[in-house]
């Protein structure tokens, strides 16, 4: 019989979201490095598997724009922590973005339209930048 193999997840991020949605910062270990288990919402002790985040539709356009942002190598890969520019996946991101933007057009808040609309024109002066150097 095979030995079951443990492993172990630790959040590096130095804030968390209280109910507001606010940032709240988490205190650091400075003792071998690990983070100390700091209290969440409700005094409870923080523990990264139970952790939620507002999702909403501008935290859901945020993150597919933080996707296209890595794409263009514009930010890094969590997965290997190096930058990269990966042009079609990036196109890809940005066709989603503005299927979304029409799709949800006259149901968004003016502050949701205000942030695809910014956010698309970023991703696309930021595509077109990236294509141009590729080509040059």
């Amino acid at each position: 019989m095979e030995e079951e193999q443990k492993f172990e997840v630790r959040d590096h991020r130095s804030f968390l979201l209280d109910e507001s949605g606010e940032r709240e910062a988490r205190e650091k270990s400075s003792s071998e490095g690990e983070a100390k288990q700091g209290s969440a919402i409700g005094g409870e002790p923080f523990h990264p598997a139970n952790e939620t985040y507002p999702v909403n539709f501008s935290s859901f356009i945020l993150s597919l724009a933080t996707s296209a942002l890595i794409h263009l190598g514009e930010e890094a890969s969590p997965a290997t922590g190096e930058k990269s520019v990966q042009l079609s996946m990036a196109r890809q991101v940005i066709d989603l973005l503005t299927l979304l933007e029409e799709k949800t057009k006259g149901n968004l808040s003016k502050d949701e339209a205000g942030l695809i609309s910014q956010l698309l024109f970023t991703l696309r002066m930021k595509f077109v930048e990236m294509e141009k150097l590729n080509h040059s």
